[in-house]
């Protein structure tokens, strides 16, 4: 791990910085995000799995160092500790507000994932999943978090384990003919370490051939922008993507820190005699969207809950074609949290 501290990410430096070595790990302060991120674009080409943390702010100097990590194929996590925008903004408070440069903030093409922690004790599973969908698919991994999350503390249980491997494919040494960016069905191509004997290759950020060898051909762009998003949208991610509790008509969709007000407002909902069904993603990019289509089957009222201004989390979704004419938007900004009765007033205004 390397990072930069900044508020609300600064705990998760703090805390790995005494319990890393303990199991063979290493934590940098590095000089700024723009050091952090290339550092461990660097570690994970050595072969190391590879983490940063940081929030809003440090996130936007990154962006250009996680395109090269998209390019190069090359796996890395950051965790995004979410807080009030823009700017240094409300760096206290939490905020669902770093959705969109989290989806879109890639320069040109660059397929990535992108996954929500739903409260406190799922920090841990949702990071293990992302650094273990992320050595897997060889690809850059955004978690976004939250200040409510990142600066309390809570005894938990250990997280259940995920389902994917988490095994990198690599070449081994005299692989003949040795092709870094081959292209095959799966999109993942076995990764050589530095020094491993008859895999050399070309390792920069210009797009390139199967051989790693720069190259403008529209061809081999065409077919490594075609690889690189093959291997994320064609995975299977199993069930873990979302979590669903309650049953009914009535929907209550959301994702990240609202879920545990999305979660008991379904409850108060269903015990008023208003069936309601609650539905919170963890993996927002890539969209789930048949599996999503499939929960939303059947619902007649429906609204859609996130903290920001934007109402970025709905717009994603009618962006993608996932969701029905008649879903509405409850968004609001922080620093003051939604309620589960803020949600319930809402929705019983459909009623």
């Amino acid at each position: 791990m390397a990072a930069y501290p900044i508020t609300p990410a600064s705990e998760i430096l703090e805390w790995l910085a005494p319990n890393l070595e303990k199991i063979g790990g290493s934590l940098l302060q590095a000089e700024d995000e723009l050091a952090s991120i290339n550092m461990i674009i660097g570690g994970s080409f050595g072969g190391v799995p590879s983490l940063t943390a940081t929030s809003g702010p440090g996130l936007s100097l990154m962006m250009e160092g996680l395109g090269l990590a998209v390019t190069s194929e090359t796996p890395v996590v950051v965790c995004n500790v979410m807080r009030g925008g823009p700017s240094t903004g409300i760096p206290t408070k939490s905020e669902q507000s770093d959705l969109n440069i989290a989806l879109y903030g890639f320069h040109g093409d660059a397929p990535h994932l992108v996954l929500a922690a739903l409260d406190i004790q799922d920090c841990c599973f949702t990071t293990q999943w992302a650094v273990q969908l992320s050595e897997e698919m060889q690809t850059v991994a955004i978690v976004l978090s939250y200040q409510s999350q990142g600066q309390a503390r809570a005894i938990i249980d250990p997280p259940a384990e995920a389902q994917a491997s988490g095994i990198r494919s690599t070449a081994p040494a005299g692989t003949d003919g040795y092709l870094r960016y081959t292209l095959n069905e799966s999109g993942v191509s076995p990764m050589a370490v530095p020094g491993t004997a008859g895999c050399i290759y070309t390792a920069d950020g210009l797009e390139h051939n199967q051989k790693g060898t720069p190259s403008s051909m529209a061809t081999d762009h065409l077919n490594q922008l075609d690889k690189r998003l093959r291997k994320i949208v064609h995975y299977n991610y199993g069930s873990d993507w979302a979590i669903t509790r309650g049953e009914g008509e009535n929907i209550i969709l959301t994702w990240g820190s609202s879920s545990g007000a999305a979660f008991e407002a379904a409850e108060r909902l269903t015990q008023q005699g208003h069936a309601t069904r609650a539905i919170a993603i963890r993996l927002l990019a890539p969209l789930q969207r048949e599996s999503l289509a499939a929960l939303l089957a059947n619902g007649k009222r429906m609204i859609v809950v996130e903290q920001n201004h934007g109402a970025q989390f709905f717009q994603y979704l009618h962006a993608q074609q996932a969701l029905p004419g008649y879903a509405r938007s409850l968004a609001r900004p922080g620093p003051l949290p939604i309620r589960p009765n803020d949600i319930v007033t809402f929705m019983m205004e459909e009623f």
